[in-house]
């Protein structure tokens, strides 16, 4: 049986949703997008517990849930220390898919996908997203081809573009302008990329539709929040046509080099309803106990302190004094005497820990264990009576691991669509559990999207995976082996004819931490977007 593909383009759709591709296609719009989607065998493809980028991307690029890959969230806590760590790519437990098609010899190309920073030890031409402190830093593997896309491709910006909701039609036009240069810069560095690498697999990744949901979901015009506003939808309009143009233009480039397209998301998109306080649901339930007037100072001061040490690292090569560990105590003011429980950050779920400081029998813990997952369980909008989670379990039970070890929270409770649980800790929010953002009009559902062509492919729309799918499927479409770490399936439904699927050891890997021997090589000061 011969392998359906010899190459693979993947286009990373951050936040990509049949929600806003669906109503755009009947209008008309986005054709090279809709155009893909009528060849292609389609569907949902579920986001990960979180759906946050780091966990998602992670999982679709290792084959393996977050229990296996290592990545819960944006952060982790470090227990001995007391302090709140950025997770990188040196912290994945199991091989990367970019590391896989390196031990075979083959070169990749990747452009901005989450959670490659510090860039992999891979063949090829690696610029990492947008975690990476400074674009030196993300383009640490190739210095010569970063060097390159920033003289000649100067619009290139690995970063998030709009991180506010624009207040102003002026404000949200510069907003527009400059997301459809970043969206063509990623285009024209992709075609660069081609013209100087021989790759087998190609990552273009656009972060920045996620932001622009976030921020602009109203204006839109998909659903019942749709804002009804013709000069703020007309510049929406310029700013997705500017993303399908370069889809279109990546087709081309795929069709010219014979192949196969991957377009996938890391999460689904709707309407944020309500940000909810998971700390405050903690204190309602008597789980956890705020600090009296008197000993808010100590609160203070520890915040003071991490937001000091940034301050003085403000000029660290590429910006990386933002990425320093921060305090728990700086993070959650908590009577740490009197509390059972605490989130110490998080998004799209709640990520409770007990308290490790009580120092707790097993018995104990267990006890408040079950008692933050039926808090979490009974937490309702008291307006609709729609739970605000999706799930709530432990940790240990569920997985048959120690969280401790494995540097995962004790309880996780998933989001249900539509609210964001939040672990950010504020003294006036303490008491607040629900609250609406009108910075936040949209937010994360688990419902992505898929979108298969390759040969053999059968053209269809009843799809139904999950992101650890997509690594195996891939390397089974370019007929390599598939490491038995990889739970996740091969897509077998995809094509008229099953894949030939052969399984085997992962070959040698070796997390790589990039982020000490650069820091002392001094990358990130000359180039810094």
């Amino acid at each position: 049986m011969s392998a359906p593909a010899s190459r693979v383009m993947f286009l990373g759709l951050d936040g990509g949703t049949w929600n806003v591709f669906g109503p755009w296609f009947e209008r008309g719009k986005l054709p090279h997008l809709a155009a893909l989607r009528r060849r292609s065998a389609t569907g949902i493809l579920r986001s990960t517990t979180p759906m946050v980028t780091p966990v998602a991307w992670t999982s679709f690029a290792t084959g393996c849930p977050p229990e296996v890959h290592g990545i819960h969230e944006f952060n982790y806590l470090d227990t001995i220390e007391r302090t709140i760590r950025s997770n990188h790519s040196g912290r994945v437990r199991v091989p990367h898919l970019w590391d896989i098609l390196s031990a075979y010899g083959l070169s990749v190309v990747s452009l901005n996908l989450p959670m490659t920073y510090p860039p992999p030890r891979a063949r090829g031409l690696i610029i990492a997203g947008a975690d990476a402190p400074g674009f030196g830093w993300a383009s640490a593997r190739c210095p010569e081809f970063g060097r390159e896309v920033a003289s000649t491709i100067p619009a290139y910006s690995h970063k998030i573009v709009i991180k506010q909701r624009p207040r102003t039609f002026d404000e949200l036009r510069a907003g527009v302008a400059r997301l459809i240069e970043v969206f063509r810069a990623r285009v024209d560095a992709a075609l660069l990329a081609d013209r100087r690498c021989e790759w087998t697999a190609m990552m273009v990744h656009f972060q920045n539709l996620d932001s622009l949901q976030h921020r602009l979901w109203p204006y839109l015009e998909v659903d019942e929040t749709a804002a009804g506003d013709p000069l703020w939808a007309r510049e929406l309009e310029r700013c997705m046509t500017a993303l399908d143009d370069g889809i279109g233009r990546l087709l081309e480039l795929a069709s010219e080099r014979d192949a196969a397209i991957v377009a996938l998301s890391d999460h689904g998109f709707g309407p944020c309803r309500r940000l909810v306080n998971v700390n405050g649901l903690l204190r309602q339930a008597g789980l956890q106990r705020g600090l009296m007037y008197g000993t808010r100072f100590r609160y203070r001061a520890s915040r003071l302190t991490d937001r000091f040490h940034r301050w003085l690292t403000r000029g660290a090569p590429g910006g990386t004094g933002r990425r320093l560990p921060r305090s728990i105590a700086g993070q959650v003011g908590c009577d740490w005497k009197r509390t059972a429980a605490f989130a110490p950050f998080g998004q799209l779920a709640a990520s409770v820990y007990v308290n490790p400081s009580l120092d707790l029998n097993a018995s104990r813990a267990e006890r408040i264990r079950r008692e933050v997952i039926e808090v979490l369980r009974a937490a309702q909008d008291p307006e609709t009576g729609v739970p605000l989670f999706s799930d709530a379990y432990d940790v240990a039970e569920r997985y048959g691991l120690d969280p401790a070890l494995a540097g995962m929270p004790d309880v996780i409770a998933p989001s249900a669509n539509g609210y964001q649980a939040e672990g950010t800790w504020r003294v006036r929010m303490q008491t607040e559990i629900l609250r609406p953002d009108w910075n936040l009009p949209g937010t994360h559902w688990a419902e992505g999207v898929i979108a298969i062509d390759a040969p053999g492919v059968k053209p269809s729309s009843d799809l139904n995976a999950t992101l650890p799918d997509i690594a195996p499927t891939v390397l089974a479409m370019l007929d390599l082996r598939i490491p038995n770490v990889m739970s996740g399936r091969v897509l077998h439904e995809a094509f008229e004819d099953p894949l030939e699927v052969r399984r085997g050891p992962s070959p040698e890997f070796e997390p790589d931490s990039l982020f000490p021997k650069l820091l002392a090589a001094g990358f990130g000061s000359n180039i810094n977007q």
